[in-house]
């Protein structure tokens, strides 16, 4: 699977928001955005920079960070902020067991971002030798998703995997002195696990580097970012609902605009504080695209069956039932080609 693009020219990236701003200003000024140092806030960065959510009147902007989804979850019910924009694998846990939150839009298609790094040393060149080493990853995340649809796919036993469970930056000094052979992270992690000099790429979220189908297409990630908030702040705040997500929605199609990616790459690294040349070296794995369609509710129902096999959940419902597209459609109806059930 070739990385999904959404290209879009300047003059309509300008102009798709505009009759959203001029209906009515939003019922509320105040806006509270859980941020992280992330290259898939690039669309966050961009509004606020631009001053599209100033303009908009979204004129007091809150930007506090978490040090785990939980809190933030519990932030956005609590409505201490209103838009949440996390990994869809806590979205659909919490929609799956009774939380009134609610999927606005899909941010960020990050299945190549997923990769599992493996030191050479190791000697791992088919599917079966993962048996023999340690891996680490943090568990519960969307890593542990990853290497459950990795061993479905190349029909290994999970239980026999040795999974050191580690937040990124213990996988790294792991690798670097073999405590663990292999990491299966996300980005900036498996990029600086590569520059080791000692690792090779074994498997991305989309394509294999073992010996017998090196190079072939086989998604093995379901990760995207979504955008999140409260049920109960969409149904009181529809004018402010449709308007972010016309606004967001624009920033999008801006950070993916091939004419602005030198502007946007040195945005997002100032604002995450992160090396431009890393910023730039990991961008191509970053897919900004709105689009509700198949691809969406394929990754939303892979990680859903997920939580199932785990134990986390006892079953799911479809993505559709808790995800309200008419915002989106609001902004540009030709993004919704599955459209939302869920109804303010």
């Amino acid at each position: 699977m070739k990385r999904r693009t959404f290209l879009t020219t300047a003059a309509a990236t300008l102009a798709a928001p505009a009759f959203v701003y001029a209906q009515a200003k939003p019922e509320v000024s105040k806006l509270g955005i859980g941020f992280g140092l992330d290259p898939v806030f690039a669309p966050h960065i961009v509004a606020m920079e631009k001053g599209w959510l100033r303009e908009a009147g979204f004129t007091d902007i809150a930007t506090p960070s978490f040090t785990s989804g939980a809190l933030a979850g519990e932030a956005l019910i609590a409505d201490q902020i209103q838009l949440w924009t996390p990994g869809n694998l806590p979205p659909i846990s919490m929609a799956n067991s009774g939380v009134p939150a609610v999927v606005l839009g899909t941010n960020c298609i990050a299945t190549q971002a997923e990769q599992l790094i493996v030191r050479n040393d190791a000697n791992v060149t088919k599917p079966e030798d993962l048996y023999k080493i340690r891996i680490g990853l943090l568990a519960g995340s969307t890593a542990s998703a990853t290497l459950h649809i990795l061993a479905k796919h190349y029909k290994l036993d999970e239980s026999k995997l040795q999974i050191v469970n580690m937040p990124p930056p213990e996988q790294l000094a792991g690798l670097t002195n073999n405590n663990i052979q292999a990491l299966l992270c996300w980005q900036p992690w498996a990029h600086n696990a590569l520059r080791l000099g000692n690792t090779t790429m074994l498997h991305s979220g989309t394509t294999s580097g073992f010996a017998a189908n090196k190079g072939a297409k086989v998604q093995i990630s379901a990760t995207r970012s979504l955008f999140v908030a409260s049920e109960a702040f969409v149904r009181k705040n529809p004018i402010a609902t449709r308007t972010l997500m016309a606004i967001l929605v624009r920033g999008q199609k801006y950070v993916t605009n091939p004419a602005n990616r030198a502007e946007v790459i040195d945005l997002v690294a100032q604002k995450t504080r992160q090396d431009k040349a890393l910023v730039e070296a990991i961008w191509g794995d970053y897919d900004f695209n709105p689009a509700f369609d198949d691809a969406y509710v394929a990754d939303m129902d892979a990680l859903g069956a997920y939580l199932v096999a785990s134990g986390r959940l006892r079953n799911t419902r479809s993505p559709l039932d808790y995800t309200f597209t008419d915002p989106v459609a609001a902004a540009d109806a030709a993004l919704v080609k599955r459209a939302g059930r869920w109804k303010a």
